[in-house]
């Protein structure tokens, strides 16, 4: 299930509390996301998710993809889940030492390269894995549902690679 929506990023990271979700949440549809792409980055040679543009908007996709496959039915924990990809974007730049300017920059520029991607369909190849992995994460088989989300994280991470280099 490919989302058709844009992220809304809420570009006001104050009042962003990445740490708001319920922690069953968080640990299912943030976490999972956040480890894979950080190693990710890591292995494409940046010292920070931060530093890494094509990491960080497969963070995004990634944490929408699931966001729309997670069933919520409180109404609150569901408005937390709709910020869930901008909370986690701020978590990351505000580790990396970026200041509440710099990151709501940053979420202006995440969120216009991400409806960019979205609306030429850059995410489409990892459609199928990130629903795999979904429901290996339902069946508690964590590190299955990881390496799952690590191909689809890099074929994202090639596929923004290979749009940039097709543009310019």
């Amino acid at each position: 299930m490919e989302t058709d929506s844009q992220p809304e990023l809420h570009l006001d990271p104050e009042s962003l509390d990445p740490q708001a979700l319920a922690p069953q949440t968080y640990h299912k549809v943030v976490s999972p996301a956040l480890k894979v792409c950080a190693d990710v980055a890591a292995e494409r040679n940046d010292p920070t998710l931060a530093a890494d543009m094509p990491s960080m908007l497969a963070l995004v996709h990634v944490i929408e993809f699931f966001r729309e496959l997670h069933d919520e039915t409180d109404a609150e924990q569901e408005e937390r889940l709709r910020q869930a990809a901008a909370s986690a974007c701020v978590m990351v730049l505000r580790e990396s030492g970026l200041d509440d300017n710099a990151t709501g920059q940053c979420l202006a520029a995440l969120e216009a390269a991400y409806a960019q991607l979205a609306t030429h369909d850059v995410f489409s190849s990892a459609r199928y894995a990130l629903t795999e992995a979904w429901d290996l994460l339902n069946q508690d088989r964590r590190e299955p549902a990881l390496e799952t989300i690590k191909g689809a994280v890099v074929r994202i991470v090639m596929a923004i690679d290979a749009w940039q280099e097709k543009r310019h």
